[in-house]
C-alpha cells in the first residue's frame, strides 16, 4: 500500500482525538509532547515505502514490525516528515526500544489491538478527528460534513430521502431530515452503507447505466419496493464522480425539484472530487472505476480513457482468489470476515507487484475475487507471462493454494461484465485445482465449465432430472449400494464391461447384473443414447465436490 494521507479542512489534537476514539482498540503508550500536539490526518505507510511529508499527521504504520531492530529508524523519520503520532500493532513482541525511539523525537505512539482491521483503525481515527475538530473529506464519512448539509436541503426542497454515493455505489452521505418520504430499499443501502444489487430488482444496473449515460435528471416510476425517485450524475467536467439520488414525494417531484437536484449535484462534485485529490487519488478513482465497470458493462470514454483501455485494442482480465482448501488438505477458512482478510492482503500485494511491472494495470477486489485489468501489450504471450508471475508472487505472500484465471482477449469494454462471468466460471471449474497449478484460461476448462452449467441447469430446475437418478441415489445413500459408481464406470469406460470391472475390481458378471437391476429398479433406459448421456450428466454432478465457500459482498 502506498503513503496515503488524508487531508483535513481543520485540525484537532491528540487528547481530542484519544477522546473521540474512546474505547475502540487503541492505547496510549506514550506522548513526549503532550496530548495538545496538533493532528491533522490520518498517514498509511507500509513497510519500505517513503514517509509522505505530512504536518500533524498520525502515522498507521501497516505491515511493520515494531520489535525489529531495522524499524528503529522510523520515529526519526516520521518526525522528520512532520508526523506527531505513530499507530503500531505490538502482535505480543516488546517495543520498548520503539517507543524510547519515538520519546526521543518527540512522537506520540498509540498502540493497536492485533486483531483490529487497520482500515477499521483508520476509520475510527477518521471519525475522532472528525469530532475533535477536523472534518475528514476521505476514509470515514465526514458526519455532519457538507455534504450531509446539501443532502438534508435537498431532501427539505424536494420531500424525500437523498443520498449521495460514488461509482462503487458506496454511500457517502445521505439525508436526516424527519417526515421526508422512504422506502425500505433506501434505508437498507443507508445501514450498509453500499447499494447492492437485489434480486427482486433486476433493474438497477440498468439504472445506473442511464443515470451516468444521461447529461440531465433521470426519473424513475415505481418498481418493486422502490418508491418513485430521481438521479442525476454528480461529474467534475465530463468526468463521472458518482451519483445523487431522490425519492419522489407523492403526487411526484416539482420542477423546483429537479432544478435543486442539478443544482445540487453541481455542488456535491468539488467535494468528491476533494476525495479524490490526494497522491492515491488515480489508483482509487482507477479502482472505483474498474468496479464499476465490472459490475454494470458500461463503457463510458473517460471511464476506459482512465483505465488505459483504448477502442479496438485487446485487453485482458485476470482473477484471483483463494483455494479451496489449504496445503495439506485442511478447509480454507470461508467465513467472510477470514475470507475478507485475505482478499485484502491478496488484493494489496498483487497492487504492489502491478506497480512495480506494469503502472498502468488496475486492481480491485470484489465479490470474493481480486480481478486485474491488463491492458493491452505488444509482447507475445505477455498475458500469461504476467498472470503466471503475479500468481507466484500471491502465492508466496497470501497461500500457495491460490489459483489464476486469465480471460480471453477483448476489444470491447463495455464486455467487461461478460468478462468478468468468465473468469469466475474458470475459478469455479478449478476449485479442486492442486497447490501449484498454473493459471488458467477458458481454453483449459471449457468441458468442466460446460458442466458446471448444466449442472447449475439441474439445480435450477429440478424437474428437469431424471427422478431415476434421484432414486438411483437415495438407494445408494441409505442401502450401501453402488448402482451409480458402476454405471458412471461403464459409461466412462464407453460400455466397455471388462475395464470397466476392472476398475471397479469386481467381476464382469457382477457390473452386468447391477446394470439389469438399475435398469429394472429405477427405469433407467440404458440402451437409449440420449437417456445414457443424461445420467452420465447428473450422475457426475452428483459426484461433483461442493462449490467454494461464501462470496464477499
Amino acid at each position: 500500500m502506498s503513503d496515503l494521507t488524508i487531508a483535513l479542512d481543520g485540525s484537532a489534537t491528540l487528547g481530542g482525538v484519544l477522546d473521540g476514539a474512546g474505547p475502540a482498540g487503541l492505547r496510549l503508550l506514550t506522548a513526549p509532547a503532550g496530548l495538545g500536539v496538533p493532528v491533522r490526518g490520518t498517514v498509511i505507510y507500509d513497510a519500505g515505502d517513503r514517509i509522505a511529508e505530512s504536518p500533524g499527521g498520525l502515522l498507521l504504520l501497516v505491515g511493520v514490525d515494531p520489535a525489529d531492530p531495522r524499524m528503529l529508524a522510523l520515529p526519526a523519520q516520521a518526525a522528520a516528515r512532520g508526523c506527531t503520532v505513530v499507530v503500531i500493532k505490538r502482535r505480543g513482541q516488546t517495543v520498548a526500544p520503539f517507543v524510547g525511539e519515538a520519546e526521543r523525537h518527540g512522537v506520540a505512539v498509540l498502540a493497536a489491538e492485533d486483531d483490529l482491521p487497520w482500515r477499521n483503525i483508520d476509520a475510527v481515527l477518521s471519525c475522532a478527528l472528525t469530532g475533535a475538530g477536523a472534518t475528514a473529506v476521505l476514509g470515514a464519512v465526514p458526519m455532519g460534513g457538507e455534504l450531509y448539509a446539501l443532502t438534508d436541503h435537498l431532501a427539505s426542497v424536494v420531500g424525500g430521502a437523498a443520498v449521495v454515493e460514488d461509482l462503487t455505489r458506496r454511500v457517502i452521505a445521505y439525508s436526516s431530515v424527519p417526515g421526508v418520504r422512504i422506502d425500505a430499499p433506501r434505508e437498507r443501502g443507508i445501514l450498509q452503507r453500499r447499494i447492492e444489487n437485489l434480486p427482486e430488482l433486476p433493474e438497477q444496473p440498468r439504472q445506473y447505466q442511464r443515470v451516468l449515460a444521461s447529461q440531465t435528471v433521470v426519473r424513475f416510476p415505481v418498481i418493486g419496493a422502490e418508491l418513485p425517485r430521481a438521479a442525476v450524475a454528480v461529474r467534475a467536467g465530463t468526468l463521472p464522480l458518482g451519483t445523487l439520488w431522490v425519492i419522489e414525494p407523492e403526487g411526484g417531484i416539482s420542477e423546483e425539484g429537479v432544478a435543486a437536484l442539478a443544482e445540487t449535484a453541481r455542488l456535491v462534485a468539488p467535494h468528491l472530487l476533494r476525495l479524490l485529490n490526494l497522491p492515491e487519488a488515480e489508483r482509487r478513482l482507477r479502482r472505483d472505476t474498474f468496479l464499476a465497470l465490472l459490475d454494470s458493462g458500461s463503457a463510458p470514454e473517460e471511464a476506459c480513457a482512465l483505465l488505459g483501455i483504448r477502442t479496438g485494442i485487446p485487453f485482458r482480465l485476470l482473477a484471483f482468489a483463494p483455494p479451496g482448501t489449504a496445503a495439506g488438505g485442511e478447509p480454507f477458512p470461508v467465513s467472510a470476515a477470514a475470507l475478507a482478510t485475505v482478499l485484502e492482503h491478496a488484493e494489496s500485494e498483487l497492487a504492489r507487484h502491478a506497480a512495480a511491472h506494469r503502472p498502468d494495470v488496475t486492481v480491485a477486489a470484489a465479490g470474493g475475487v481480486v480481478f486485474v485489468l491488463l491492458p493491452y501489450s505488444t509482447e507475445e504471450g505477455y498475458g500469461l507471462r504476467f498472470a503466471e508471475t503475479a500468481l507466484a508472487t500471491v502465492r508466496r505472500a497470501v497461500s500457495p493454494g491460490m489459483r489464476a484465471a486469465l480471460s480471453r482477449p477483448c476489444r470491447d469494454a463495455a464486455a467487461s461484465a461478460s468478462l468478468r462471468r468468465e473468469a469466475e466460471a474458470i475459478l469455479r471449474a478449478t476449485v479442486d485445482a492442486p497447490a501449484g497449478a498454473p493459471a488458467t484460461t477458458v481454453a483449459d476448462v471449457r468441458h468442466r465449465i460446460l458442466l458446471d452449467r448444466i449442472g447449475d441447469e439441474l439445480e435450477r430446475d429440478p424437474w428437469l432430472r431424471l427422478s431415476g437418478v434421484d432414486e438411483l441415489v437415495v438407494h445408494d445413500a441409505e442401502q450401501g449400494t453402488s448402482y451409480g459408481a458402476s454405471i458412471t464406470a461403464w459409461l466412462d469406460e464407453l460400455g466397455d464391461i471388462a475395464t470397466a470391472a476392472n476398475r471397479l475390481r469386481v467381476h464382469p458378471n457382477t457390473l452386468r447384473h447391477r446394470l439389469r437391476r438399475a435398469r429394472e429398479l429405477f427405469a433407467l433406459d440404458l440402451d437409449d443414447p440420449d437417456v445414457r448421456l443424461a445420467v452420465w450428466l447428473e450422475l457426475r454432478r452428483s459426484a461433483q465436490p461442493p462449490p467454494p465457500g461464501p462470496r464477499v459482498p
